[in-house]
């Protein structure tokens, strides 16, 4: 497992990292619509659970509409959608509060999860994608690097550390000193970014600020997901990625960080 897990990595990693570095935004759009493409899926698996054939075409079409809305982006388009999605990360985080598991829950319901979904999805995507065309690959790789050490951190103080959960309705794995741990990695990592690139342009008090909002919000991001696959009775949203599960179980967190990130770049001025 633990080689299986290493390989599809180290694939994922050549193919994203080398693609968001080297190539031009275009490539990288198309890269996303055909996460986006797989990422529908296993939403609709999760959720409505359709059929095979029903899944691919809703999921083509939620692709190709986003490829071509691409054409449509302006900055205030990305501004007020980032603004959007980082309200509705702050809505879903205390709604976190008043959740309560529910076997076979109605229809409806998990239509507005999958909605809900789709909704922060597409937001997300969009804003990646203008990240990438006003900045380049190497401030979305900046973003990247903040989602991955919060994991990592997270991981490493929650089994050393970890003693409080920090949503055991949700996810009982997941603890307050890991999500420490994982802002307090991110931190340094800031700092040392911060002193290479002179923040982009942005004050330090500012850039601070927007890397802790950004790695606080991911965290609500994966726990989103957790409700996802509790409703669903699944451990992973599928199984795409050898050693990794499915698309969502990766990109989780990345889905509720974008939105914050941008939007604080954009209220800073730097973009």
């Amino acid at each position: 497992m633990l080689k299986q897990r290493i390989i599809t990595a180290l694939i994922l990693a050549a193919v994203f990292i080398g693609t968001i570095v080297f190539a031009e935004t275009r490539w990288v759009s198309l890269l996303f619509s055909l996460v986006l493409f797989a990422a529908a899926r296993e939403m609709l698996a999760l959720t409505l659970k359709p059929t095979m054939l029903p899944a691919a075409v809703v999921s083509a079409l939620f692709a190709m509409l986003f490829w071509w809305s691409l054409t449509l982006v302006t900055p205030q388009l990305v501004y007020w959608q980032s603004l959007s999605g980082a309200l509705i990360w702050i809505l879903i985080a205390i709604g976190f509060v008043f959740y309560r598991h529910q076997d076979n829950r109605p229809p409806q319901q998990r239509a507005m999860l999958l909605l809900l979904g789709l909704v922060t999805l597409w937001i997300s995507a969009h804003g990646v994608i203008y990240l990438h065309y006003a900045y380049g690959g190497w401030m979305l790789m900046y973003l990247l690097t903040l989602v991955w050490l919060a994991d990592i951190g997270a991981y490493f103080s929650g089994r050393k550390f970890g003693r409080r959960k920090l949503a055991p309705t949700i996810s009982p794995g997941k603890t307050w000193e890991g999500v420490y741990g994982g802002v307090g990695a991110n931190l340094v990592w800031m700092l040392l970014i911060y002193w290479l690139t002179d923040g982009f342009e942005i004050g330090l008090p500012q850039f601070l600020l927007i890397g802790v909002a950004t790695v606080l919000i991911s965290v609500v991001g994966d726990l989103f997901e957790s409700i996802l696959k509790r409703e669903a009775g699944v451990k992973d949203s599928g199984k795409l990625l050898p050693g990794h599960g499915g698309i969502l179980d990766r990109i989780d967190s990345m889905i509720a960080a974008s939105p914050v990130f941008v939007s604080g770049l954009l209220l800073a001025g730097s973009l």
